[in-house]
Order: C-alpha cells, then sequence, then structure tokens
C-alpha cells in the first residue's frame, strides 16, 4: 500500500511518511475519523517534528518511504512527469505561452489570472529526453508605445518580440502542485484553478 486514502486506514503505531517534512519518517500517535497525529523521534527539536492531518489532507501521507520531493504526487495526484509529459503533448516550438505570477503563502492554493501578473513565452525547445522546456520571453508593443506583457490574441505571432535570455523552465512544488516556473510564473496556470482535493484542469 502507498497513499493513504482516508484517515481510517491508519492505525496508532503505523510508520508513514508525509509530505508536508519529506525524507522524515512519523509514527502515527493519535487517530480517529476526523484527525490523525502523528509525530517524529526527537532529533534537533525537543518533541521530534509533530503534524496533524485531517481527512482533506488525507494525500500528504504515505506508508512508502519516499525521502525525495521527485517521488511524491501532488495534491491532485500527479508526478511531475504527468505535468511535463501533458505540456510537451500540447505545445511545439515555436508556441506562445501564457505564465502567472503564483507566490503560494497567502495568495492559497490557485492561480488568480490577472494580466497584470502575466508575462508571455515563446517555446524554443521541448526535449523529452533531457527533461528539459526551454524558453524566453517576449513582449509586445501597444498603439500607444506601452509594453504588453500579456498574451492577447489580437496581437499577431510576428509582433512579439523577444526580451531576454533563453532559459529552461523549472519543475517545483507549490503549495503541493506541481508547477512548470520561470521564477514565480507558472506556465501550467490551468492545473492551479482548482484547490486541494480537486482534479486538475488540462492545459492547453
Amino acid at each position: 500500500m502507498t497513499a493513504v486514502a482516508t484517515l481510517g486506514d491508519l492505525t496508532v503505531g503505523d510508520p508513514v511518511y508525509c509530505l508536508a517534512w519529506v525524507g522524515k519518517q512519523f509514527e502515527v500517535v493519535a487517530a480517529d475519523e476526523q484527525m490523525v497525529s502523528l509525530q517524529a523521534a526527537a532529533d534537533s527539536m525537543p518533541y521530534g517534528a509533530q503534524i496533524d492531518i485531517f481527512p482533506e489532507t488525507a494525500w500528504m501521507v504515505t506508508r512508502e518511504p519516499r525521502d525525495q520531493i521527485w517521488q511524491w504526487p501532488d495534491r491532485a495526484g500527479e508526478r511531475y512527469l504527468d505535468v511535463f509529459e501533458r505540456f510537451l503533448e500540447a505545445h511545439r516550438p515555436g508556441d506562445l505561452v501564457l505564465a502567472f505570477h503564483f507566490g503560494g503563502g497567502l495568495d492559497g492554493f490557485t492561480v488568480r489570472p490577472d494580466p497584470a501578473r502575466a508575462m508571455t513565452f515563446r517555446v524554443r525547445s521541448l526535449d523529452r529526453a533531457t527533461g528539459q522546456i526551454r524558453v524566453h520571453t517576449v513582449v509586445a508593443l501597444g498603439d500607444d508605445g506601452a509594453v504588453i506583457s500579456d498574451l492577447r490574441p489580437e496581437i499577431p505571432d510576428g509582433a512579439w518580440m523577444r526580451s531576454s535570455p533563453t532559459v529552461p523552465l523549472r519543475m517545483e512544488m507549490r503549495m503541493y502542485r506541481w508547477c512548470l516556473c520561470f521564477g514565480e510564473f507558472v506556465v501550467n496556470w490551468q492545473d492551479l484553478r482548482s484547490g486541494p482535493g480537486q482534479r486538475p484542469r488540462s492545459t492547453s
């Protein structure tokens, strides 16, 4: 058994691992249908790491030893390769893609598509063998000379001008969701339109 489906799958004394504290083994020290309490052996902390798990966050717990973030599925049940492969299937070199700022934390679990917090990228290469998606930023100029950074369908492809070096996107887990990132801008932002426990939306 790997991921825990419900809190009822856990009993006191079970050894488990938690996505909130990657690499640390916990023990179930209290369990009922409403909450499960986990505690790790004391090390640098006087009483050991502690965390409470609720029905809405049962997806964070597994019995499978996972000491690297790459081994974990996210809150939608997807592995990082699922997100990577979906982007590769939906895009080709030369495509323009939109990204939105996603800081997480106080911003919550979802992306709010705000043109004022958007960037546009041109895909330069998609390499399944090396696991890299390389892009550079592009901008366009409005009729008044203002710089436009949010992708607009009325602006022709050739009007978008390169504005940065070509760099690989980074795969990161943010707010427990695998993201393809340029800094704090996420290109698979449609996957973050749903909150915890909800199925992801496909990107295009």
